[in-house]
């Protein structure tokens, strides 16, 4: 297998130094795009507890072609593979950062996960197929593999900084790092971007399912997808609005608001930003959700009500090479937020820590980041959640309610070297404390859910 991998990495980078092969054009005739991306990173220590993950290498292909444009139309196609980076993942003895893997024993996998056609004029713009769809409850961080929808959308500018949307999401491919997204970042409480083990059987990842399943289970009543409609308005001075509905057919409604401003002040920026989502059932509601008892426990009486308010606030440097912020999320109403196919807008989102989505919590966190010489980026941040009311099923420790302040402090290191145009390497240290740390297992031990977490990445994009 290593053998197949180092062939395959090597003709992608082969590819990737072919500068000609990437604007297609012969001629003075243009035949497109050619897009491609290497990605590869890896676990270099962590806890040996159970519940930090501490083996993980992965590997990530991506071969995308885009047409040229015809008249505002355009189409695309792009291809993804992942699996375990040289065999070095021990899954057998290790606990294994499976959010790294579409598979769970890292086999070569991959998938057709963009392939669409979209029109844009002056005025308007749609998109039909397969692919990314960047919205504020359809857009989570990924580790390889992304999250993939099957949707329609059309929308318009009638009036200088307005715009209006309307579509239509009838399935979602589970990336990755939904595995982390169910596991060790929600804790089987629902919350966290997945509401189902994504693994499970009638499942899989990188494979398109129906949103009925993605949300309530493999053996879940149809459902008619999610209608998602927008209003964003930037013609104020300084300032961007925009209003989100998402209609999921007899699950649920969303409807996310954001209000975003930047103000000059003496070279640098004041950056404002408020956010609230709100959350309720409509039709059957979740009373058919499928799933572990901690899920059930903290939606399945069928009643979804959740209400997230956030502010942000902070100042930008000249040119960006600063920037500090301090942000606040709370969480109020008689449930968590069934966060069931991949969103992530709040503002207090660490790298493995959402606990803003659970039930009657107050976050608040500070965040800064600065360029130490050009290409080179320090980021740091701190976020703590308090305790929320949300049950918890901790993988591998059991059920279990919340027992402490939780808590992650973040150092991340990002270097793009000017001299290689596209290639970015990036390391990140992470320390957190689960609230569910200490809470006493069915053996009667005091359960160690804490991480101390140093991973490093590598991207090369053409």
């Amino acid at each position: 297998m290593m053998k197949k991998q180092l062939l395959i990495l090597a003709a992608a980078m082969a590819t990737a130094t072919s500068a000609s092969a990437l604007d297609l054009k012969y001629r003075g005739v243009d035949y497109g795009t050619l897009e491609g991306q290497i990605k590869a990173m890896g676990i270099l220590t962590a806890k040996d507890n159970g519940y930090d993950p501490n083996s993980g290498w992965a590997y990530m292909l991506k071969a995308k072609y885009i047409t040229p444009s015809f008249g505002g139309l355009q189409a695309g196609a792009g291809a993804y593979l992942n699996g375990d980076l040289f065999g070095l993942t021990d899954f057998d003895t290790e606990r294994v950062a499976r959010g790294m893997f579409v598979a769970d024993d890292g086999i070569d996998k991959g998938i057709l996960g963009e392939i669409y056609a979209t029109y844009n004029a002056e005025r308007l713009y749609a998109f039909a197929g397969r692919g990314f769809l960047d919205t504020p409850l359809t857009k989570i961080a990924f580790s390889t593999i992304p999250n993939f929808y099957t949707a329609f959308r059309a929308g318009g500018k009638p009036v200088e900084g307005l715009d209006i949307s309307l579509g239509q999401i009838t399935q979602m491919s589970f990336g990755a790092r939904a595995m982390t997204d169910f596991g060790l970042i929600g804790e089987v409480t629902g919350t966290a971007g997945a509401s189902q083990l994504p693994d499970q059987r009638g499942l899989g990842q990188a494979k398109f399912l129906g949103i009925n399943e993605i949300t309530l289970g493999p053996d879940a009543r149809n459902t008619n997808g999610i209608t998602a409609a927008s209003i964003s308005y930037s013609g104020l001075p300084y300032t961007n609005l925009q209003l989100w509905n998402y209609y999921s057919n007899d699950i649920s409604n969303n409807v996310y608001f954001q209000a975003d401003g930047k103000v000059p002040v003496k070279k640098m920026k004041l950056d404002l930003g408020f956010q609230y989502l709100r959350q309720d059932d409509v039709g059957e509601g979740t009373t058919g959700i499928k799933g572990p008892v901690s899920i059930q426990k903290n939606f399945g009486d069928g009643k979804l009500d959740f209400n997230l308010i956030g502010l942000k606030a902070g100042l930008i440097g000249e040119k960006k090479k600063w920037s500090a912020h301090v942000v606040y999320n709370h969480s109020e109403g008689d449930s968590a937020f069934l966060n069931a196919y991949g969103s992530d807008p709040a503002y207090t989102s660490t790298i493995f820590s959402r606990n803003a989505y659970r039930k009657d919590v107050d976050a608040w966190g500070l965040r800064g980041m600065y360029k130490i010489m050009p290409g080179l980026v320090f980021k740091a941040q701190y976020m703590n959640y308090g305790k929320s009311d949300t049950v918890g099923l901790i993988p591998n420790f059991g059920l279990a309610s919340p027992n402490t302040d939780a808590y992650e402090w973040d150092l991340i290191l990002a270097w793009k070297p000017k001299q290689v145009k596209g290639l970015t390497l990036k390391t990140f240290y992470a320390n957190r404390i689960s609230e569910y740390d200490g809470f006493v297992r069915a053996d009667g031990k005091k359960a160690d859910a804490s991480q101390s977490h140093w991973r490093i990445i590598g991207v090369y994009s053409f």
